[in-house]
């Protein structure tokens, strides 16, 4: 395993230059190294007050947590996508990463599903998120194939929010299925209530791609990509670099940077810090 020093930047920076293309697999880390850290106590604090009063500390607390009326449910979330969603722009590191790959042709595929890699430069064409879209609502059921844009349904919680306790406090407020009338979730996959047809476009634009670059140099970038999910990421992108002739993984990681023995010199771990890696290659490669 290599450590984040400047031998192991230029190695990798060499890598891109020489490279007839590059695929982005990213992961939750990915977005915490840009500021967006479901673990980050302080930041906790001071979106969430109402709910530290809760008991809760983080937002990874309340991942999958089920023991809330519908009305806490979405005061929480109405919150939470104001936060992670719509207060988030272009975010720097995101936009150091596409100003490094820009110049040869890339796709990303990422869980992350905050936006910020079309928010940051990236086309939307060239991004699968097969986890979902804040962005997007869907019905629980689901009646049908739709999704639709969350922002009105967030609106329409304003005069019904409470602000010191955060949570909802009319029935009235809580999105129910323009078809059906059923309860209402953010198109983010949880269980099998999840519309995948939404992404079919997407996802059969990166199969075209991948089978268009199939025997040229390519360039795995795996960012962030951990073991909640390592079926999203994780592993397609460890797949792909076995599969195809001239391809090499670079997996970056605080925590899990490792590689399967089995892709031999077709892989490089480096531990460390994502946003120092994005800095480091976006550096000059010496000619020394």
């Amino acid at each position: 395993m290599s450590t984040l020093n400047h031998q192991t930047l230029q190695q990798v920076a060499r890598l891109l230059d020489d490279a007839d293309a590059i695929l982005i697999g990213a992961g939750a880390g990915l977005s915490a190294a840009a500021g967006i850290n479901y673990l980050d106590r302080e930041k906790f604090a001071q979106v969430y007050p109402g709910w530290v009063k809760k008991g809760f500390r983080t937002q990874y607390d309340l991942m999958g947590y089920s023991a809330w009326t519908q009305r806490e449910q979405w005061g929480y979330y109405k919150v939470h996508l104001e936060y992670v969603y719509f207060s988030q722009k272009e975010n720097p590191l995101y936009r150091a990463l596409y100003e490094r790959v820009k110049d040869k042709t890339h796709f990303v595929m990422t869980s992350n599903v905050d936006g910020l890699f079309y928010k940051s430069g990236f086309d939307r064409h060239q991004v699968y998120t097969p986890q979902g879209d804040y962005g997007k609502i869907q019905c629980t059921v689901p009646c049908s194939q739709e999704v639709w844009d969350i922002k009105p349904f967030l609106d329409k919680m304003d005069e019904s929010f409470d602000s010191m306790a955060q949570v909802l406090t009319s029935d009235e407020a809580v999105p129910k299925c323009p078809n059906c009338g059923e309860d209402m979730f953010i198109h983010a996959r949880i269980d099998g209530s999840f519309i995948d047809t939404v992404h079919e476009e997407e996802r059969q634009r990166l199969i075209e791609w991948l089978n268009a670059n199939m025997d040229k140099k390519v360039v795995v970038l795996d960012l962030g990509s951990g073991f909640n999910t390592p079926t999203v990421i994780r592993k397609p992108m460890e797949q792909i670099t076995a599969s195809f002739p001239d391809t090499t993984l670079v997996r970056v990681n605080l925590d899990h940077a490792n590689v399967p023995p089995s892709l031999g010199d077709k892989a490089i771990a480096v531990q460390g810090d994502i946003r120092a890696f994005v800095e480091g290659i976006s550096q000059p490669v010496s000619t020394a």
